[in-house]
């Protein structure tokens, strides 16, 4: 199963280890993680891209590592008294995008990284604080019980949430893929392809 992550290209040395047993783990669960720059490259904007990644995905997961320390300055008319930890902007950008295609989301952030989709409320999404340098962090009993809880959402079409969906009557729909909350369109395949007219993107459903 396809899902979208959500993560900087560049990570502190601190955090690639654990990274690297989080995504070994998600392969285990038989999840195949799909990132912008990471695992698919741009061949169109990126914002495209990354719309063209989403709808062959069937949930998403917003890591927030940190990539911007602030020590001093003003946030408003107010100055920082402490470092502010920042993430990369695309979390913000990719988390809103997925939670416009009613995806199923889980948000996972180092501790002290805040703003936007990692502060509590804004997203009707599991949020989740861990301490990203600790090599073993997925391994936390209650973080895999929130992960097959989200999984089984991205399995049956679940979303965290109710998003208002619009279907276009006139756009045949996949009768696999299409969920209440999510429909899932079928491209026209080239002229004189003797197997059918119309395809599925993600389950390969092919229609004449």
């Amino acid at each position: 199963m396809h899902i979208f992550l959500s993560r900087p290209t560049w990570v502190s040395p601190e955090f690639e280890e654990g990274l690297k047993i989080f995504l070994m783990s998600l392969a285990n669960l038989g999840l195949s993680p799909r990132t912008l720059g990471s695992t698919d490259y741009p061949s169109k904007a990126p914002l495209d891209e990354v719309l063209e990644i989403m709808d062959q995905c069937q949930g998403a997961i917003i890591l927030g590592y940190p990539q911007l320390i602030m020590e001093s300055g003003k946030i408003k008319d107010f100055d920082i008294d402490s470092p502010l930890s920042l993430p990369t902007e695309w979390n913000h950008i990719e988390a809103a995008l997925a939670y416009s295609k009613s995806l199923p989301i889980m948000i996972l952030h180092h501790k002290g990284v805040s703003r936007g989709v990692f502060d509590r409320g804004v997203m009707n999404a599991f949020v989740h604080e861990v301490d990203f340098t600790q090599a073993s962090w997925c391994m936390d009993k209650a973080l895999n019980g929130a992960i097959q809880k989200w999984k089984e959402n991205c399995e049956s079409g679940n979303p965290n949430f109710s998003a208002a969906v619009k279907v276009d009557p006139d756009k045949p729909v996949c009768p696999n893929c299409t969920s209440p909350s999510k429909p899932v369109y079928l491209s026209k395949l080239p002229a004189g392809f003797s197997l059918g007219k119309l395809h599925c993107s993600k389950c390969s459903y092919l229609e004449q």
